[in-house]
């Protein structure tokens, strides 16, 4: 919503990849929080989260050589428009390297819980974790088929996914008591 109003290709260009790279970026983070949780911090330290995270960083960034990978202008009515080799490796970077490790440490974790109570709050982290990812694939789905009709269903659909994403804070973002 940010750049809605500025009509710059340039501009607009940099700020869409700029709120795409984020996006996508963030993910990793919360890979990193579950791989503290299960491994020990011997196995999980700084430098290796460190590596992670410039790994990840120019996976994305690879995407920028894609040519003509995002356009964004006055012929796309300053919706993005996205080709399916840029949607394709996205999907395929994140879902390998983050969405699939993320589910599987986060269900290991889930399932070596023994409190009732922790078991809870690792749901609503499930449940919210499962919101993002789900909000990451259909916010690319649109912006690669780049029809009206579907943006306009998605932007509906995604509105309660907004407010579940909450829940990866209230899961364990929250003090427990």
């Amino acid at each position: 919503m940010i750049y809605a109003n500025i009509f710059v290709p340039t501009i607009v260009f940099i700020m869409h990849v700029m709120t795409y790279y984020l996006f996508c970026f963030s993910m990793v983070f919360i890979l990193i929080f579950v791989l503290i949780l299960i491994k020990p911090t011997k196995q999980i330290n700084f430098k290796l989260q460190i590596l992670i995270l410039i790994i990840f960083s120019l996976l994305i960034l690879d995407l920028l050589f894609i040519t003509d990978g995002i356009i964004i202008n006055g012929s796309t009515h300053w919706k993005p428009n996205w080709t399916w080799v840029f949607f394709l490796y996205s999907v395929i970077v994140c879902t390998i390297f983050i969405i699939f490790p993320t589910f599987y440490y986060s269900f290991k974790i889930y399932i070596k819980l023994k409190s009732e109570y922790l078991k809870k709050k690792w749901k609503y982290f499930l449940i919210g974790i499962s919101a993002y990812f789900f909000l990451y694939y259909g916010t690319f789905i649109s912006n690669t088929l780049n029809h009206d009709t579907f943006r306009i269903i998605w932007s509906l659909i995604s509105l309660p996914t907004l407010i579940a994403l909450y829940l990866i804070y209230y899961g364990v973002g929250r003090q427990l008591e």
